[in-house]
């Protein structure tokens, strides 16, 4: 006789396999749910970074505009020849700029008017600004800066302003339209228009410009060829824009500057967004340890998923291994086995994984919008959820793949076993073979506690699921809490490092009114305050003028250096610092050096490094060392070119009055390798004064830091505001304190710990559901020996005592497992973090350790309970014969 699974046997291994499926509902429920959650993990895993990199493109595109490479200095004749160019899809052009002399009764005398094609209008960032109206269509249309209308209350959207247009000049000279107001500054008129207002726009400049920011409409095919442009573009292929770039630059005839580079520069932050990098630059960036860390977080949720999982099937392959073994006795092969072990699992998991997906765009659309709730007002535009067919199909198969390696294992074990083996397979009092002593467990709960034990120790395979899934669960929630509350402490030592409270910012484009600097300074509650501008500048040195302490101590040989420090030609470009002091602060710095007022020309010197700025650690990177070798009246030849970008090229010589090894506390942190020159801040004026226009507004820049009283900070902040807004702009002044910050930080880390408790508290319910499974199948499988227990006389009372320690001592495994593996990665970060173990007590929440393990505890306790009142329930004799237990 030729039985049906000796030829075509698929058909029949379903059938099978769909049996068990329902004859066992319990086991596949569990096995259901565990999927299920698993799935929604995956899902909600990948939605969270598709919502992460959709809104990192989304924000850029936004801020910056969507554009790959930006050419500068062209003209409008050379347009064609760039479209010309196979890989350019779309040109985006702005210039033919304007100023616009308004009429008398105005607050400020002119309209900086930009003018756009429409092309630009519809990729750049502008169109994000609109408040009111809508963006120029037509020529003689300008959307104008919101200070307009708030300076000018008369003006509404829809007037039509009469303007001279005209061009701004010194001594002859035009001037740059994007420069500040000059002295001696002349307008002279070229035409006269008129402008219509179809808009406001959220943009202002500072009141050093003498103008409102406005926006007009450009035709770029009408202009006369020798119009001064700038073009932006999309190309077609975003991955040969590092080619295609330097061949329009040919094409067209660009400029190159001193050192052989092209007027152009591209958007490398949405280029990098899309995964593409200057050749030679990919693996220096950010994108391969992201792409890699995803990839392992991946592998690693996989990895453990299929664990749990597993656990399920090899309890549902457990149950069924006397009917598996019939069947093998009759001829059906070990692959047939298998195969039946792999069907059932693709069946269970089809429904599951379905739903996974739905589940996964909720609760990741509902963790997101918490997250947004919480952040409020700390980021400008915070995440929102986004959804990916492609993102949902790869859960899936990931899903998919994690059910089949979940099914692997018992699949193989269940086709290994003899069939004689499977069908004496009977469930006998395992607790009571190969005993062990336990003796201080039987010392405390007597020959019960003992008993508990060797159960436990008998079915640890059963158990072994649940006791490894809740150990991850303590071992993930409270490393990520541990991650966070170490930046905490190295968050609060910058804020304890700084022990100014209020920080002003006032950037007028000239110098601030003194009148308002003695009215801050006289602020009530101020126990210190620093008033300081600065500019940054460079020198440039040589080996041979370097200190020998730094150069012991690696010199530029550091990662840190190339980022700050240009090499060309045997020497180095290092970054400076031009620092004008207030002469109070000035004169209390001599003093502290013990030197007396210096001559003009002369300056103080901050000769100090970081001794290793690639160190581990805060406090670590705080030890200094001698920086250069200087001598007290040497003249250091300084310029303001410390970016090869910079226009300007002004250079002066400054002699070296003092060294000091330390930078006077004003409230100023500087960059790595940077050299801090201090001078009074008249002496400061003076010499930026020959600065180029251009970077006027930065220059003139004004410091104020104030030490506040404890717990008035805030207070003062807003006084600080007021007293501001009577000398200056809204626009030229802004302020903070350290109870804003710690507010905005506050907010920043409740967001971010929602989404890690969330994504821990969905891992959490896999490894409850599968605890929960695995405690219960393995009762179930035990009631004959409970049965025999109580027939050889332990009473009701007894039996829920001897399961009540069982529960004890299975909720304590994962405890005494996970403590130390979590001590030992608290501990490895405290290393590299540099920071003490009392320092990370201080801020780390101890008390929710202790309620993770009562809520373990209980957990464990509540299923064991549930379990005891139906085993107690049972009819001893009926148990003892009953076949299927």
């Amino acid at each position: 006789m030729t039985l049906p699974f000796e030829n075509d046997t698929s058909r029949v291994v379903k059938k099978l396999a769909k049996q068990d499926i329902k004859a066992n509902k319990r086991t596949s429920i569990s096995i259901m749910v565990a999927i299920l959650i698993a799935s929604t993990f995956l899902c909600a895993l990948f939605t969270f970074v598709q919502s992460y990199w959709n809104q990192s493109i989304q924000q850029e595109i936004y801020q910056a505009g969507d554009w790959d490479a930006q050419l500068l200095d062209i003209q409008a004749g050379q347009l064609a020849e760039i479209q010309g160019n196979d890989n350019v899809q779309k040109i985006m052009a702005k210039g033919n700029n304007q100023t616009a002399q308004l009429p008398d009764g105005t607050e400020l005398p002119f309209l900086l008017v930009q003018n756009c094609d429409a092309q630009y209008w519809d990729s750049m960032h502008e169109k994000n600004l609109m408040i009111h109206g809508r963006v120029p269509q037509a020529p003689g249309e300008i959307v104008v800066g919101k200070s307009f209308f708030e300076q000018n209350p008369s003006y509404q959207i829809g007037d039509t302003v009469s303007v001279v247009l005209g061009e701004r000049k010194v001594s002859s000279e035009p001037v740059d339209f994007l420069s500040p107001t000059q002295s001696g500054e002349t307008f002279e008129k070229v035409a006269e228009a008129q402008y219509t207002i179809v808009g406001e726009i959220d943009m202002t400049v500072s009141s050093a410009y003498n103008g409102y920011p406005a926006y007009g409409w450009l035709d770029p095919s009408v202009l006369p060829g020798d119009t001064d442009l700038v073009a932006y573009l999309q190309v077609k292929n975003p991955s040969a824009i590092f080619d295609t770039i330097p061949q329009i630059a040919q094409t067209i005839e660009m400029k190159a500057d001193e050192y052989g580079d092209y007027p152009y520069r591209y958007h490398t932050a949405l280029l990098g967004l899309y995964g593409i990098y200057e050749p030679g630059h990919f693996w220096n960036s950010d994108l391969p340890k992201l792409f890699l860390a995803v990839v392992l977080v991946a592998l690693a949720s996989m990895t453990v998923f299929s664990y749990i999982i597993r656990g399920a099937f090899s309890i549902s392959a457990k149950r069924k291994m006397k009917e598996l073994g019939i069947l093998k006795s009759i001829g059906m092969t070990s692959k047939q086995v298998q195969r039946m072990v792999f069907y059932e699992a693709r069946q269970l998991a089809f429904l599951p994984i379905l739903l996974s997906v739905g589940l996964g765009y909720l609760f990741s659309y509902g963790v997101l919008s918490g997250y947004s709730a919480l952040v409020g007002d700390a980021m400008e535009h915070p995440i929102t959820v986004s959804f990916s067919p492609w993102v949902a199909l790869g859960s899936m198969v990931l899903s998919f793949l994690t059910v089949l390696l979940a099914a692997s294992g018992p699949a193989k074990q269940v086709g290994k076993f003899r069939p004689i083996e499977a069908v004496k397979e009977s469930w006998n009092l395992t607790t009571l073979k190969k005993s062990k002593k336990h003796t201080l467990l039987k010392k405390w709960f007597g020959f019960i506690g003992k008993l508990s034990a060797n159960s436990i120790a008998a079915n640890r395979k059963l158990f072994r699921t649940c006791t490894a899934t809740l150990c991850l669960c303590l071992v993930l929630m409270f490393s990520f809490l541990a991650v966070f509350a170490i930046s905490d402490v190295n968050n609060t030592k910058a804020e304890q490092d700084n022990h100014f409270d209020v920080n002003i910012t006032m950037e007028p484009g000239q110098q601030v009114d003194q009148a308002l600097i003695q009215e801050l300074k006289a602020l009530p509650h101020v126990t210190n305050e620093a008033t300081y501008t600065m500019a940054n500048c460079a020198i440039w040195v040589s080996d041979d003028d370097l200190s020998s302490e730094f150069v012991t101590s690696g010199g530029f040989g550091t990662k840190a250096a190339g980022e700050y420090v240009v090499n060309r030609d045997g020497q180095y470009r290092i970054p400076c610092v031009l620092i004008g002091l207030e002469q109070d602060s000035y004169d209390a710095c001599l003093a502290k050096a013990g030197m007396e007022p210096l001559e003009n020309g002369t300056a103080i010197v901050v000769n100090s490094v970081v001794k290793n700025p690639d160190s581990r650690g805060y406090e670590a990177k705080k030890e200094m060392t001698s920086y250069l070798n200087l001598e007290t009246g040497q003249s250091l030849n300084i310029t303001e070119k410390f970016l090869d970008s910079i226009q300007g090229n002004y250079t002066f010589d400054l002699n070296v009055g003092t060294t000091i090894q330390e930078l006077p506390d004003i409230g100023l942190h500087t960059a790595f390798y940077t050299l801090p020159i201090l001078v009074p801040m008249d002496e400061y004026y003076r010499i930026i004064g020959n600065f180029s226009e251009d970077r006027a507004v930065y220059n003139y820049r004004t410091y104020m830091n104030l030490a506040i009283e404890d717990g008035l900070d805030a207070q003062i902040q807003k006084d600080a505001d007021q007293i501001c807004s009577a000398y200056l702009s809204s626009d030229d002044f802004y302020t903070s304190s350290k109870t804003e910050r710690a507010i905005t930080r506050d907010q920043l880390t409740n967001a971010t710990m929602l989404v890690v408790y969330s994504l821990t508290a969905l891992f959490g319910i896999v490894g409850i559901s599968s605890a929960t499974s695995a405690i219960l199948n393995s009762l179930y499988q035990r009631r004959k020996d409970f049965a025999m227990l109580r027939s050889v006389g332990l009473d009701k009372k007894g039996l829920h005592r001897l399961l009540s320690i069982e529960g004890f001592l299975l909720a304590s495994k994962p405890i005494l497992f996970g403590l130390p593996v979590l001590l030992f990665i608290i501990g490895a970060v405290l290393w590299m973090q540099d920071v003490t173990f009392g320092e990370f007590l201080g801020v780390f929440s101890l008390w929710g350790l202790l309620a993770f393990i009562v809520l373990t505890l209980l957990l464990i306790s509540g299923i064991y309970a549930f379990a005891s009142r139906q085993i107690r329930k049972d009819i001893v004799v009926e148990v003892l014969k009953d076949e299927t237990v």
